[in-house]
């Protein structure tokens, strides 16, 4: 077996193991089980479990972002744009059946000494609010406010009502943001 198609194993079922039952909850025998790979073939592409949940927030977080740099392609304007990234959003909480955002699952189980594996969640979550900074410093009208002050205010309207979407399994806090933002931009 090449090591690619080990490692998309080991990936596959990873990201499917840590996304449904949890990191911690987890085992590397169930890993190695589900994967239905030999122990020695996780321990040559990886260290760790640690090692293991990198490779799945890098993944994540790679297909997360092609997939929304592929949605807001076609899209035209700022306004538009940051509408999209909600319109998004939505379609990922019908996708996964309103399971919640594999970040901050990740987020939610590490202890704050695992700095690698929180900087990694970080990182996503910086990614998001640089993009709709960006996105704020082409819109034409602000309504007063700075560009940063709008930008945080997207984002936290954007985390808030994913975070909505996933405790209350339906969209309607997501429309409800979608419905302000068009009233503010």
């Amino acid at each position: 077996m090449k090591k690619e198609s080990v490692d998309e194993r080991i990936m596959q079922t990873a990201a499917r193991l840590f996304y449904t039952q949890g990191y911690n909850l987890t085992g590397i025998n169930q890993l190695i089980d589900e994967a239905g790979i030999a122990k020695p073939s996780l321990y040559n592409n990886y260290r760790s479990k640690t090692d293991v949940l990198l490779a799945y927030l890098d993944r994540q977080a790679s297909a997360l972002f092609d997939a929304l740099e592929g949605h807001l392609r076609e899209i035209q304007g700022a306004r538009n744009k940051i509408i999209g990234i909600f319109e998004y959003s939505i379609a990922r909480n019908h996708a996964t059946n309103f399971g919640g955002c594999p970040f901050l699952k990740i987020n939610a189980e590490i202890m704050p000494s695992e700095k690698i594996v929180l900087e990694r969640v970080q990182a996503v979550k910086s990614r998001f609010r640089d993009l709709l900074f960006q996105l704020v410093t082409g819109l034409d009208d602000k309504k007063g406010f700075s560009d940063q002050a709008l930008a945080d205010m997207l984002y936290f309207m954007l985390e808030g009502s994913r975070a909505s979407a996933s405790i209350s399994k339906q969209i309607a806090d997501m429309e409800s943001a979608i419905a302000t933002i068009k009233m503010i931009i």
